[in-house]
This record gives structure tokens, sequence and C-alpha cells, in this order.
């Protein structure tokens, strides 16, 4: 079923993709990613080169030889986490309240933080998984397609609620019902126009999908990195755990109940910091 016209007319409206992002997603999407072309092209953007500096200086990447450079913080960086922290800074300047889904403002952008930071976790616990660094961004993505659904759609919580008690469905699936589309595929619909990586796009388009056909170690990571943000709290509005969950994702990450709940703590103290850093209430 395609994207209602009037949804994907929100996209005009949006604040474009920073022409910095926009490069960096075209190199992730080549064969080839030289860390060396990925500096050159940040170091002579002032806001971005300070800030890749300043985390690649922070305590979770400075090790014994804090980077001088940008070069070398790109390097100690990876690509990844750079990509992530350009389009991070992108979701803050459009954080907005999202009263369809229940969300204040920042908790919207938290979650795709949250979620983010879990994938980190993830590869941290289970280093054998396969789960390659673009899924960190895949996270912090994963639910952009609720900025364009509260933009364009007037719906209020109570009405998606009906729906699912009246039908017995998840959240996305009363999506689908009252709107004609749901946020991950337009979330997809969005990846794509910004030219994302086609393996970022399906991830996005299949992280509500139960069961996962074909699963993939990105998309297991962001479907186990989403329920581990909910699960401590972030992002549940008014959708909250109303939804499908393929339960071999975690199973084929080889995570079992102990190493979801390290996962989930670690992720809530990571994000505890990043939000004094961006100086958002905890």
């Amino acid at each position: 079923m395609p994207i209602p016209a009037a949804v994907l007319a929100g996209f005009d409206h949006l604040a474009p993709l920073p022409v910095t992002a926009q490069r960096l997603v075209s190199l992730l999407s080549s064969d080839e990613v030289s860390l060396a072309r990925v500096a050159s092209l940040i170091e002579y953007d002032q806001v971005i080169a300070a800030r890749v500096l300043r985390m690649a200086r922070s305590a979770a990447y400075a090790g014994r030889m804090p980077a001088d450079t940008v070069r070398e913080a790109v390097v100690r960086l990876g690509t990844a986490t750079v990509l992530e922290l350009v389009l991070g800074d992108y979701l803050q300047t459009l954080r907005v309240s999202a009263p369809m889904y229940d969300l204040a403002e920042d908790e919207l952008w938290a979650h795709g933080a949250a979620t983010s930071l879990a994938v980190r976790a993830l590869m941290a616990e289970r280093p054998r998984a396969g789960i390659p660094g673009m899924a960190l961004t895949a996270g912090l993505v994963h639910d952009i397609g609720k900025l364009l659904m509260v933009r364009t759609l007037k719906a209020q919580p109570a009405e998606v609620q009906a729906c699912c008690e009246a039908h017995g469905v998840t959240w996305v699936e009363a999506e689908r019902t009252l709107f004609g589309c749901d946020h991950a595929e337009v979330g997809a619909a969005m990846a794509r126009a910004w030219s994302f990586p086609e393996p970022m796009v399906d991830t996005i388009a299949r992280h509500h999908d139960s069961p996962l056909a074909p699963p993939t170690p990105m998309l297991d990571a962001v479907v186990t990195a989403n329920l581990a943000a909910k699960s401590i709290g972030v992002g549940l509005g008014a959708e909250g755990l109303n939804l499908n969950v393929d339960g071999g994702a975690a199973a084929r990450l080889g995570l079992d109940f102990a190493a979801f709940a390290r996962v989930s703590v670690q992720t809530a103290v990571w994000l505890k910091d990043l939000k004094e850093a961006h100086g958002v209430a905890a």
C-alpha cells in the first residue's frame, strides 16, 4: 500500500539534512570508506569538527593518548560513530512534542538516542554477533517516521488506542488501519530519500515486523535495542509495549535474560550522561 501523499508532502517542510551528513551517508554507501576522506570532509565544518574532537577526547574514547586532530578523532571514533553524532545533532534541532504518541519534547529524540546506545551496549556484550557499526545510526533514526506522522496527521492517542482495543492489534497495525501507513515505512521512505544505505533503510522499514523474514544482525540488534530502550522507560508514550517483537532476535544475537538486563542497565547509565551533555532533563 503506497504511503498517502499528504504524509509524504510533509517531508518538504522538514529542515533539510545537513550537507555534511548527506556526504557522510554517501561515503558510507560506497564499497570502500576511507577514514582520511571522512576526516577531510568534516575538518572544515567547524561545529562538527569541534563535536568530533570533544567526543574523541571524552572518557569513553580518549584512552591513554587523547586525539589532538580531527583525523585522529575520526580514527578513534570510526565512521559510524561520526555519522551517528552528526545525525544526532540534526535530530536535536527537530525536537518537538509528539501528541499523537503522547511523547513530550525530547522524548522522541531520547528514545532514538537510547536505542542507539543499547545497540552499542549489545556490540560490547556480544562482540562476535556480527552487528555492523551502521546499526548505531539505524538505532538512532529507526523511529524518524514518527516526526513526519505527527507533522502531517492530527490524530490523538485515544483514537489509535481505541483502534488497538477494538481490533486487538498492535499500535503499528492500528496506524496502518487508520492512516494507510505506519511510522516504520514512512521512516524508511525518508531514509531512502536521503540516500541512506539500503541495509539501514531495510532495518527502519522492518523494525516492527514479527517474525523477521529474513533476519539480519543489524535488524536483530535494532529490534532488541528498541525493546531495551522501552524497558528502561524511554519513549513509551501511548504506544507503551504494545508491539510485536520477534523473540528470535535476542536468541540469534546470543542474548539471554541476564545479558539483556546488563544491556538495559548500561543503556540507562549512558543515556543519563548523554542527556546531561545535551542539557536535557534526566
